[in-house]
């Protein structure tokens, strides 16, 4: 239900005066203020003026299995009635977290069976790198610290993992990237980077890896970190070649892989992990988001066994979070799997995402729409100012605003990065909310005018 006007007017007053927002230009904020929603059930959400929308956003890309599930909301009562906190640090550990892990451990690649749990997504990474130098150091190779990742990536927003993040936009304002870090050209066949047409291409993309460990000099490379599919990049998978070639790179060179599943992990492309579309298996995996549908800040590193062993010593691994493997969200995600697994949620994903990219394909002709793409219920539209020269619009021209805003306008809730629209609907999203999406995204495309 809608908030009356005065108790509306106050939260939009409360807003202004009191919380700092990330991502938005602070001018433009303090004048416009928030899109405040405050109630959600399944695929639809509720602002607080009471205005329904269908989410083919995900929130984050992270309800997986959709919102207010009462399984979820119950354990999280159980367990906190139980046992509210415990430490992960220092020797001590809760049930739930073990677990958490033991069941994890039954969905990760072979071989991944150890897990370190942090509150969010770009804690993992950050724990990810810090695991990756720490297994070098221990293994007698300490000038292995430094980090490969990719243009137009995005890893998180933490020094580390801002540092690895390859969008420039992110590490404006913020003072120098951390030390050690370089990103290689993306696997983007539509720009391609090295201007070759797929697949005469030798997948060039994924040997400019070698060509970096080499300038790099390999005795000094920790590790590579790549997201199967771009997210916030634009949701671009790769060519089917290019994660097996990196994998060979990695070994080759002694160079450990952190393939970063925040996003896709957990059935958002139709694989329990998206790695598995192309039988790679990575060293480390960085998780969050649908490993319990963001219901409660949670995210987590799976670690190899010989990444694990190697790391054993008299020293300390110090790296440590308060709420890490909090009990109370750990208990939660568990449920979350097995919503996941009964509903057969992963499945839904790779049937209603195939039926959305073809879906999608009905817009290609449309004059600004440059690529449709997509894997499972990541699928994404570039929009351009030319479509013969592909050439993007500015960044000023404010393109996925204008689109996100005309969606919004009509009740549906969309994504979007610079010049691309994208649609992640929850893992729940049926044939009919596919259909309800695309009758508003056909329209807010071919209505769309860029002055």
């Amino acid at each position: 239900m809608a908030m009356d006007k005065s108790r509306t007017q106050v939260i939009l007053e409360r807003d202004k005066e009191h919380l700092l927002h990330g991502a938005v230009a602070l001018d433009q904020f303090t004048d416009k203020g928030s899109f405040i929603l405050n109630e959600a059930h399944g695929t639809r959400v509720k602002d607080i003026h009471g205005n329904e929308y269908l989410d083919a956003t995900s929130g984050a890309v992270s309800v997986n299995v959709g919102y207010g599930r009462e399984e979820m909301a119950r354990v999280a009562m159980e367990q906190m009635l139980k046992h509210s906190y415990c430490p992960a640090y220092g020797g001590y550990a809760s049930e739930a977290s073990i677990e958490l892990a033991h069941r994890l451990a039954g969905m990760t690649p072979p071989g991944l069976n150890r897990f370190f749990f942090t509150n969010g997504g770009g804690e993992a990474v950050d724990s990810a790198i810090k695991i990756a130098r720490f297994h070098w150091i221990r293994k007698g190779k300490k000038d292995k610290l430094k980090i490969i990742s990719r243009q137009n990536a995005y890893h998180g927003t933490n020094i580390g993992s801002m540092s690895a993040t390859g969008i420039p936009a992110a590490w404006g304002n913020f003072g120098p990237l951390a030390q050690g870090f370089t990103h290689i050209p993306a696997p983007h066949c539509y720009r391609c980077p090295v201007g070759k047409e797929y697949p005469d291409c030798d997948t060039e993309c994924a040997k400019a890896l070698a060509e970096a460990i080499e300038k790099e000099g390999k005795d000094t490379v920790a590790a590579f970190i790549a997201e199967p599919v771009y997210g916030v990049g634009g949701c671009i998978p790769p060519p089917p070649e290019y994660f097996p070639e990196i994998r060979k790179i990695c070994t080759e060179y002694d160079v450990l892989f952190i393939d970063d599943e925040v996003m896709t992990g957990f059935g958002r492309t139709g694989k329990m992990f998206a790695a598995e579309h192309w039988d790679v298996k990575p060293d480390l995996i960085t998780l969050s988001k649908g490993i319990n549908s963001s219901a409660l800040p949670l995210g987590a590193v799976a670690i190899d066994e010989a990444v694990f062993e190697a790391m054993h010593g008299p020293e300390s691994f110090f790296h440590l979070y308060t709420c890490g493997s909090h009990p109370v969200v750990c208990a939660v995600a568990s449920k979350n799997l097995d919503i996941l697994v009964a509903e057969n949620l992963v499945e839904n994903a790779a049937n209603m995402g195939a039926y959305l990219l073809d879906r999608l394909k009905e817009v290609e002709d449309l004059p600004h729409v440059g690529e449709v793409r997509g894997l499972g219920l990541m699928t994404g539209v570039e929009i351009v100012s030319n479509k013969e020269t592909k050439e993007p619009f500015p960044r000023a021209a404010g393109v996925a605003t204008k689109l996100l805003v005309a969606a919004r306008e009509q009740g549906l809730l969309a994504r979007g990065f610079f010049n691309a629209y994208m649609l992640t609907p929850p893992l729940i999203v049926t044939k009919d909310e596919v259909d309800e999406m695309m009758d508003v995204t056909k329209r807010v495309l071919s209505e769309f005018k860029p002055e």
